[in-house]
């Protein structure tokens, strides 16, 4: 009888120490919320800030026709898009974006037979 006890208890302590387990992560969470809201608390468009920064970036870059080396990230996006829009995947700009024109005229295809199909 004594060892059936033992055995339930050692069962216990082994899902009470996964729920303290579970505990510590939950509580090391809302400790790194803590400091990230003491670290930008004061600043609370901080994250409008950053994007009011990314779009002055890009009207800067619009405005010198995309020849600064950081903007050189919309100058590949521009391409892929006219790529998508032209569903050209043989010219020489948009050989490497080939697998996303190929994939969205795909995506079109299956729109169309699904809308077909109702």
């Amino acid at each position: 009888m004594p060892l059936i006890k033992i055995h339930r208890l050692y069962e216990g302590a082994s899902s009470s120490k996964k729920v303290g387990i579970g505990m510590i992560m939950v509580a090391a969470s809302l400790a790194m919320i803590g400091i990230l809201q003491v670290a930008i608390g004061p600043d609370v468009l901080f994250a409008d800030d950053i994007q009011r920064q990314q779009v002055e970036v890009f009207e800067n870059c619009k405005a010198n026709d995309f020849q600064e080396p950081q903007c050189a990230k919309w100058l590949d996006e521009m391409q892929l898009q006219e790529c998508r829009e032209n569903k050209d995947v043989e010219s020489d700009e948009c050989r490497k974006y080939r697998t996303w024109v190929i994939q969205d005229q795909e995506l079109e295809d299956i729109l169309k037979n699904a809308q077909n199909e109702e």
